[in-house]
């Protein structure tokens, strides 16, 4: 398989070749990921009006080349140990002042719930994102950058860190203050979680059977 990107006049393209089997079948179930022949496409618009032109940055530019030429294939595929990608990023927050907090199942994993994380959903303080994008860019996939309010969350990003897709986001709403967070001790670092009764609920809300099961597993043996 061959991950690597181009621009044309208006956009920047991500393209993956060769895919087969479940990395195939997972590229297909992306609706991010356009089929192109025997390609899959993914398309940044370069438009200053969207986004903080990123593109314009030659030397970040060609390290989001770089990085998905050599990561791209392990990214995708999304085989990777959870933990030791979380330590790498604890690690580096903690030696930089970075605030940041953890949502998603990782959130439920870093208690001991028994699931298998599917990536890894992080928030950071606005104040540090940016920060955060110089610290991390080796391990960019998708620019880390300020899209002036156009989508979910204004400042988001994703990485690669020993395989697991980790996906930056930032938000005056999503800073540690302005949220109710568990605090949780994990491999000698205190780090902030969406409570588990939050987590309870989405998961229900998406009717995970398996993760359902193994919070209430959780819940029975801590009460």
């Amino acid at each position: 398989m061959k991950c690597y990107c181009y621009e044309t006049e208006t956009e920047f393209v991500y393209c993956v070749e060769g895919a087969k089997g479940k990395i195939r079948r997972k590229l297909k179930a992306d609706p991010w990921w356009k089929q192109s022949g025997g390609k899959f496409l993914k398309v940044y618009p370069m438009d200053t009006g969207w986004d903080d032109a990123w593109y314009l940055d030659t030397e970040y530019k060609e390290a989001i080349i770089d990085n998905f030429a050599r990561l791209g294939a392990a990214w995708i595929a999304g085989v990777f140990d959870w933990e030791k990608a979380l330590l790498v990023l604890a690690q580096k927050f903690a030696e930089n002042g970075i605030e940041w907090c953890i949502g998603g199942s990782v959130s439920e994993a870093v208690r001991g719930v028994d699931i298998k994380p599917h990536d890894i959903d992080i928030g950071v303080n606005v104040r540090d994102f940016y920060t955060v994008k110089e610290l991390f860019r080796a391990y960019t996939m998708e620019p880390l950058g300020d899209n002036h309010g156009n989508w979910l969350v204004r400042y988001f990003g994703k990485l690669c860190v020993e395989g697991a897709q980790v996906d930056i986001a930032a938000d005056e709403k999503l800073d540690r203050e302005n949220l109710q967070l568990d605090k949780v001790l994990w491999q000698g670092y205190e780090v902030y979680v969406t409570p588990l009764q939050e987590r309870y609920q989405v998961e229900l809300s998406r009717k995970r059977k398996d993760r359902i099961r193994a919070i209430k597993a959780y819940m029975k043996k801590h009460g």
